[in-house]
């Protein structure tokens, strides 16, 4: 059986977001009606079709079938812990503790350096702490997992201690397990959870809400191979 993806797509935000709604125009995203959506892509390996919410009628019984499904999960209310999605923006402020991040890798490596750029986004309206302890640039090389996890520790034991949301950029369960002492609040795996052959089993037991990525290739190659010489990073969803 061939396999479809699902893709909302041709969004609209606010006021026009609203009124579109409440005139069955669009579907609200995540349930939040301040942004909606009326055009879906149907993808599959061979081919990609887009259509209007109205026009699903029109499609043969065993694709609408699956995505009335896809559009219900697409639609309905997100709830994460702790973060309120229906106030939006909501804004992550990146904490890169590497020596090699192609923006800030360094400066904030040492422990007091660190707790002053986490004051420094609070302040600046962050509502989302994102910590990292590997650089994933392009040409990067992987990083010991135990390394990764000493560079971060201190800085999410400070943490723990303001009450703010904290994210954990990493690929590794080695490091989601140390940093559950912590009580983080979210998994964002730049490899789409291809990296670690134990991830599923680790979320399944935590229950943590994660975010997908997308990226061609590795770190490592993505930019070396021709083949992917057209990087693609993109937040898909939170689950």
């Amino acid at each position: 059986m061939q396999k479809y993806y699902t893709r909302a797509c041709n969004f609209y935000f606010g006021k026009k977001s609203l009124k579109n709604v409440k005139k069955n125009l669009s579907l609200p995203l995540g349930g939040n009606k301040n942004i909606s959506f009326d055009t879906l892509e149907i993808i599959t390996r061979s081919s990609k079709r887009k259509l209007n919410i109205k026009q699903l009628n029109h499609l043969p019984i065993n694709i609408k079938k699956k995505v009335l499904s896809d559009l219900k999960n697409i639609c309905r209310i997100k709830k994460i812990k702790k973060l309120n999605l229906k106030n939006i923006p909501l804004l992550m402020g990146i904490l890169n503790l590497t020596p090699d991040s192609f923006s800030d890798g360094g400066k904030y490596n040492e422990i007091n350096a660190s707790k002053l750029q986490i004051k420094k986004l609070i302040r600046s309206g962050a509502n989302i702490i994102d910590v990292g302890g590997e650089s994933t640039r392009p040409g990067s090389k992987d990083v010991n997992q135990k390394n990764e996890w000493s560079r971060i520790k201190d800085t999410l034991k400070y943490l723990n201690k303001k009450k703010i949301f904290i994210s954990i950029d990493t690929r590794k369960t080695y490091v989601m397990r140390k940093a559950l002492s912590y009580k983080f609040d979210l998994i964002n795996d730049v490899s789409g959870l291809s990296y670690d052959k134990n991830i599923f089993k680790f979320l399944k037991k935590t229950n943590l809400p994660f975010v997908i990525h997308h990226m061609k290739g590795t770190p490592k190659n993505m930019q070396i191979n021709p083949s992917y010489k057209n990087v693609l990073l993109d937040i898909y969803d939170f689950f």
